[in-house]
């Protein structure tokens, strides 16, 4: 638990203006969405672009997970690293595999593990090395391959995000029905 105030807290709801209580909608339970609605600016940005990489992408959501979680660990991030282990376990990820694609255990796929190669190639390099790119062109579409290298950007500026803002995880009866918020996988 933290010690500290969140450098940025979470808006109440009722506090909100009349604009951040357009903008977040439904989302008004997680204080990702409280907290970043301080910046409506930023908000309107990076919410479209969040769905868009996740409701909207073309890569296989366990494969998404897999991304998301290697990232979020060597960001060592909690926040949305508690939110993806739900997500990833309704895309059909085992709490063994989870773990697996989180500390790139020599256990994962050998698919797993190029996904994973290249979240640490990206996160060390900035870029994918040419053998993992050839691994992932196998499986994947030129959209695919550019999705790739988005997601793991996206969660990298999430982490710098909730970790800079000291976003904290919701109570535990409100993490409870996140569930029912995220309708994806």
């Amino acid at each position: 638990m933290q010690q500290t105030p969140p450098r940025i807290p979470p808006v109440a709801p009722e506090a909100f203006t009349p604009e951040q209580k357009q903008l977040v909608g439904d989302w008004t339970a997680l204080n990702f969405s409280r907290v970043i609605v301080e910046n409506p600016g930023l908000y309107r940005t990076l919410i479209p672009l969040i769905g868009q990489l996740i409701s909207q992408s073309t890569l296989p959501p366990r494969d998404r997970e897999v991304l998301i979680l290697r990232t979020l660990r060597l960001s060592e991030e909690v926040y949305e690293y508690q939110h993806h282990l739900l997500i990833a376990a309704k895309a059909g990820m085992t709490a063994a595999e989870i773990e697996a694609a989180a500390s790139a255990s020599a256990e994962l796929a050998p698919f797993d593990q190029a996904l994973v190669r290249a979240v640490d190639e990206l996160m060390c390099e900035q870029r994918i090395g040419d053998p993992t790119w050839r691994s992932l062109a196998e499986r994947y579409s030129k959209a695919q391959l550019m999705e790739v290298v988005a997601v793991v950007g996206l969660y990298v500026l999430m982490a710098m995000l909730t970790k800079s803002c000291d976003v904290e995880l919701e109570d535990a009866a409100t993490f409870g029905a996140f569930g029912q918020l995220r309708n994806y996988t």
